[in-house]
């Protein structure tokens, strides 16, 4: 048997991070991946090739919008989706090989095969042969991530009936699609195949999409489905698909049908938890596959923790690396990163991008919180209109008394990109005034805030409010020698 002071299973985001913390930390560790390929569902099946296929349909989408008078373009009725993923293939490679050089340069030894908990402490890591090899751990990092759900109501046939993973294979551009559930992975895929000329049906049970966004957020991209022709059908579920020759026909719990040549079951995703054999770790699962830890990302099993996907919500990649790192950082005793930041913030790949960071309006009027909200439509922002994508708005929310910015909310070209400056400032307490005060390259997207920072300095203007006034000690402006 093999020890090792870390055993890591899953080589994900939260997986490989963890992994090179420990290394880094001067710990013996090793990582367990069951796939050729290291990355988890982020590298391979979800988010770069998904983000692969949403480039595509956004170039195309872009070119049509910037009114280039000769240049015709369409989608051919015999392209494949994996051929309009374009550039799958050497971003993944690439992803591939980064990883592994991480791995490798941190000195974490890599073992491929199924793992599974012999005891608490003792990795049995089964070869595709059928051999085996025992890895005794000090340690254990779970990262063993999520896949697509499949709900018994539904038969995944892959030929008709999709899930998030099988939908990237489709053999051609379908007529038609209906996606049920209004989820992130449902949204996203309704914004890029209907940039692809698809009708699109997205069938959701809740009254408006993502209801955790704020909820200027997820209406005014509601209307911008609805701009681009997908069909929303809203509190209601799919309760039967009749799968024919060249349709499948989905009838609705409020009894209405529609027809579609495909159909994508966007019902989130479940833990990949089978092959652990938790109950020798003296662990269960939730219902969902998920695990349950606390604060440090520790299980009821001490020594084993858990980070990214597998522990459910947010389920981003981004947040896993961070959990991936904080739960090592605690489990070895060490001091320097004991939580991950409070600010995260949330990318949504539509088309347009949909971003937040901090409190929405609804999180600030459940706490009793005052705000003042500036606004800024986009369809005025000169780069927004150069790139052929000028929709959206960005949106500040602070606080009345001192101009604290306490969120922030976007939607448009880059979001997921703009959002990021807006966390920065509130990471280090700073006021709408900063936007006000700074100088911006132009034309740039990131200009923008200072025109949503005057609104809201405005409206506190207008209603006598002190957060109008920058004070000293918050202003852009550099201080003098």
């Amino acid at each position: 048997m093999l020890h090792y002071d870390v055993v890591v299973i899953g080589s994900g985001p939260a997986g490989e991070h963890g992994a090179v913390q420990a290394a880094f930390y001067g710990k013996k560790v090793a990582l367990v991946e069951k796939e050729a390929v290291p990355g988890g569902a982020s590298a391979n099946t979800g988010t770069i090739p998904s983000k692969a296929l949403r480039e595509t349909a956004l170039a195309l989408m872009q070119a049509r919008s910037r009114d280039a008078h000769g240049v015709l373009l369409h989608v051919s009725g015999t392209v494949t989706v994996p051929e309009l993923m374009g550039r799958r293939g050497l971003v993944t490679g690439r992803e591939h090989s980064r990883i592994r050089a991480s791995l490798n340069n941190a000195g974490v030894e890599s073992f491929r095969g199924v793992a599974s908990f012999s005891d608490p402490h003792t990795i049995r890591v089964t070869l595709a042969d059928g051999t085996w090899q025992e890895l005794h751990a000090d340690v254990v990092l779970l990262a063993t991530g999520t896949r697509p759900a499949h709900p018994a109501l539904y038969n995944f046939d892959h030929q008709r009936v999709y899930d998030s993973d099988s939908i990237l294979m489709l053999d051609a551009v379908p007529r038609s699609l209906a996606i049920l559930g209004g989820g992130v992975a449902g949204c996203e895929y309704a914004s890029i195949f209907a940039a692809l000329g698809v009708h699109v049906h997205v069938i959701d049970s809740k009254e408006r999409l993502l209801p955790w966004l704020d909820a200027e957020l997820s209406l005014a991209m509601q209307d911008l489905f609805a701009l681009a022709g997908i069909e929303m059908h809203q509190q209601v579920r799919a309760i039967k698909l009749e799968v024919g020759d060249r349709d499948v026909l989905v009838t609705l719990t409020d009894g209405s049908r529609l027809v579609a040549e495909k159909v994508l079951v966007a019902a989130g995703r479940v833990g990949n938890v089978e092959a652990l054999n938790l109950e020798a770790a003296g662990l269960a699962a939730t219902e969902k596959g998920t695990i349950e830890v606390d604060t440090h990302y520790q299980t009821k099993v001490p020594h084993i923790c858990a980070a990214g996907d597998l522990i459910g919500f947010p389920g981003l990649a981004s947040t896993s690396m961070e959990q991936g790192r904080v739960a090592i950082t605690h489990a070895l005793g060490k001091k320097y990163q004991q939580k991950v930041s409070d600010l995260l913030p949330m990318g949504i790949y539509t088309i347009p991008e949909v971003s937040s960071v901090g409190e929405t309006e609804e999180s600030l009027k459940k706490s009793g919180i005052p705000y003042v909200v500036g606004r800024t439509p986009l369809n005025e922002n000169v780069r927004a209109n150069l790139v052929g994508e000028a929709v959206g708005f960005l949106k500040l929310v602070a606080s009345p008394k001192d101009g604290e910015l306490l969120g922030v909310h976007c939607i448009g070209p880059h979001a997921s990109e703009l959002v990021h400056l807006g966390s920065a400032v509130m990471a280090l307490g700073g006021t709408i005034h900063y936007f006000t005060q700074a100088v911006f390259n132009y034309p740039t997207l990131g200009e923008a805030y200072k025109y949503a920072a005057y609104d809201a300095r405005s409206r506190m203007k207008r209603l006598g409010l002190p957060g109008a006034q920058p004070h000293a000690q918050v202003t852009a402006v550099p201080k003098t020698a």
